[in-house]
């Protein structure tokens, strides 16, 4: 298959070497200039990527690929899939730029999305494109250095949503195609939105960590230090606010522990904290260096910020929620809310439920 993946960070060159691996045809377009420009310059002379993989041994590998470009057009021209693996901040922009280049009957996968799916479906809603939306990346990597990425872990099964919900069916065999983790497809994107692990253990193990991380000058280990039995208590209350509004959607009510479980554990008979703590122990990588990090400048607006308008908007209390983005606001002398993910700004902050149930199915 032609695979086009649209973001050129640690996602994006570890999904693009294990693609190829599995014999597919990869173009990877880098969207900005903010990070990775030097160790996109490199891979752009060598015409492909290094990878260490620690799924298979830490073995070094050099991939190929068809196509590293800044040109979206080019790019997504022919291809069968388009994986979309920029920060979800960028989901609008990502959408307005390549929503004149695609074409009938591609998959369009988003991930992660935090209904950013939306914005694809308004600005495509021309063409026939089955659109995606994901939870969490089927490996998690690091770019270590120009030109090289550390594939450090691989979900033993991820979850897809579909927009249309109908087509569903038709979109997890497609998906499974590209990775045989896709096993598993949740009612709707509202359902998979919600259960991004990020909004749960970025948010609340940065901001109530904010005074080790200030400390510890890049030696802080989140998974492992952060959630104390104190802290876990925070996540069970969030947690509830989540399952609260996945209900009314018609969603399966899931905590953390236990979406962790489903994707990091095959046995999933084991206890959830259990397998927390080993993907803490061997998988987990460190925690933010700062403050000024994606987990709080991402996760908290469009995460956090978006269950608090869905909650608002659909009357179901968010007390926690709440509290986490004032927090965050007072830690960053930022007003998330402000640019926050919401339904009036997704475009369908006037409709009733039934109306977004139906709109999304």
């Amino acid at each position: 298959m032609k695979v086009a993946i649209i973001g050129a960070g640690n996602a994006g060159y570890c999904h693009a070497c294990k693609l190829t691996e599995y014999g597919h045809s990869v173009r990877l377009v880098k969207t900005s200039n903010v990070i990775h420009n030097e160790s996109f310059e490199r891979i752009s002379q060598l015409g492909g990527i290094y990878a260490i993989d620690h799924t298979d041994g830490g073995k070094r590998s050099f991939f190929p690929l068809e196509l590293i470009t800044r040109d979206i057009a080019e790019a997504v021209k022919g291809a069968d899939a388009i994986f979309v693996m920029t920060q979800t901040l960028q989901h609008e922009d990502i959408a307005f730029r390549l929503a004149p280049y695609l074409e009938n009957g591609q998959l369009l996968v988003i991930l992660p999305g935090y209904l950013g799916s939306i914005y694809f479906k308004r600005m495509c809603s021309d063409k026939d494109v089955l659109i995606a939306e994901g939870e969490s990346m089927p490996f998690d990597a690091r770019i270590n250095s120009e030109g090289t990425v550390e594939i450090l872990f691989k979900n033993v099964r991820n979850a897809l949503a579909f927009l249309p919900a109908s087509r569903s069916n038709e979109g997890i065999e497609r998906a499974r195609i590209f990775f045989d983790t896709y096993r598993y497809v949740r009612a709707n994107i509202i359902g998979s939105a919600l259960h991004n692990p990020n909004l749960i253990v970025h948010t609340i193990g940065t901001i109530m960590s904010a005074s080790r991380i200030e400390q510890a000058k890049g030696e802080f280990w989140m998974y492992r230090e952060a959630f104390s039995d104190s802290v876990w208590n925070i996540v069970t209350e969030l947690d509830r606010e989540k399952n609260d509004i996945l209900e009314l959607f018609g969603c399966e009510r899931l905590s953390y522990l236990d979406a962790c479980k489903f994707r990091n554990e095959e046995d999933i008979s084991k206890d959830g904290l259990a397998v927390f703590r080993s993907y803490a122990e061997h998988g987990g990588p460190k925690g933010p260096e700062s403050l000024d990090t994606r987990f709080i400048y991402e996760d908290v607006p469009m995460g956090l910020c978006l269950l608090s308008s869905l909650g608002a908007h659909f009357n179901v209390k968010t007390p926690v929620c709440d509290a986490l983005i004032t927090l965050a606001n007072a830690l960053r002398k930022t007003d998330y809310r402000a640019q926050g993910r919401t339904l009036e700004r997704l475009g369908i902050g006037h409709m009733s439920r039934e109306e977004l149930l139906a709109y999304i199915s």
